[in-house]
């Protein structure tokens, strides 16, 4: 298990085929640093995307963003993988890589939508096989990734109403960024500039949930990510994450799940190789 770092430290945009060789071993759990978007033309596999399985099915889209949990067999399945850095949103404003914080990974297209995001990422990859792309092209690349990026979000945010979708991707953003050393409520409403009775009421209203019970969700992620992933030991995840002692690292992951962290991560290892 390992954490992995963007393929390309050159570039900000790879396009891969789905069954190319990866410089690591696709065989086990991993992290890495970097976007990936799954396009699925036809065939099958399945995936396990942060602890929850997902199949792969044609015509169909899957995200991973940076810090997830991914596993990947692709069995029959045949397409085009889109990665990419964070940087790159420096070059395609307005949109920012908070907004591709979905709360689902798979997303459904219709046959026209996947066929054109399909063919925009078919483009990309043919200009990125040009040796020395001049600058032209390449933000020709990233106006291509752009429209891909809008369709996803216009696709995956279709339950939440638009002037509330910038709220829920910022929060779930910031939730991944600062979860590890912030607990409090109050922290996200100073950062969002809200009071933590706006934050509250938002919260309940798009995400049906209060905020702190999404940040400790969030730190519950964090927690099984790095059991998986990690050469740790609980204790040490422990003080990696910020609690004072075990004992309330103990009773924070027993109330949450019912399990003690020994067994909790023992199931994690048990999941992961069904």
């Amino acid at each position: 298990m390992s954490n992995i770092s963007f393929p390309h430290p050159n570039k900000l945009l790879v396009i891969e085929p789905l069954d190319y060789q990866n410089a690591y071993d696709f065989h086990s759990a991993h992290r890495h640093d970097y976007f990936e978007i799954i396009l699925v033309k036809q065939g099958d596999g399945h995936q396990f995307i942060d602890f929850t399985p997902t199949g792969l099915r044609a015509e169909e889209v899957y995200t991973v963003y940076p810090g997830q949990i991914h596993l990947l067999n692709r069995n029959t399945a045949q397409g085009l993988l889109i990665q990419f850095h964070k940087n790159i949103f420096d070059f395609i404003f307005p949109i920012k890589h908070h907004h591709l914080y979905f709360q689902n990974p798979q997303i459904h297209l219709n046959s026209e939508s996947f066929a054109h995001v399909y063919a925009l990422t078919n483009r990309i990859f043919e200009l990125c096989q040009v040796p020395d792309l001049n600058h032209l092209s390449i933000h020709k690349a990233y106006s291509y990734l752009e429209i891909i990026l809008i369709t996803l979000i216009e696709n995956s945010n279709h339950l939440v109403e638009l002037d509330d979708s910038n709220f829920v991707s910022k929060f779930l953003s910031l939730l991944s960024e600062h979860a590890k050393e912030k607990r409090k409520v109050s922290d996200y409403a100073e950062m969002m500039n809200y009071s933590t009775d706006k934050l509250t009421s938002l919260c309940k209203k798009c995400l049906g949930k209060a905020p702190l019970k999404l940040i400790h969700e969030e730190l519950l992620i964090e927690i099984r990510r790095m059991m998986v992933v990690s050469d740790l030991s609980l204790k040490e995840i422990a003080y990696e994450l910020n609690f004072d002692n075990t004992a309330n690292f103990s009773a924070f992951i027993k109330n949450a799940t019912g399990f003690t962290p020994k067994e909790l991560q023992e199931s994690l290892q048990f999941n992961q190789h069904q």
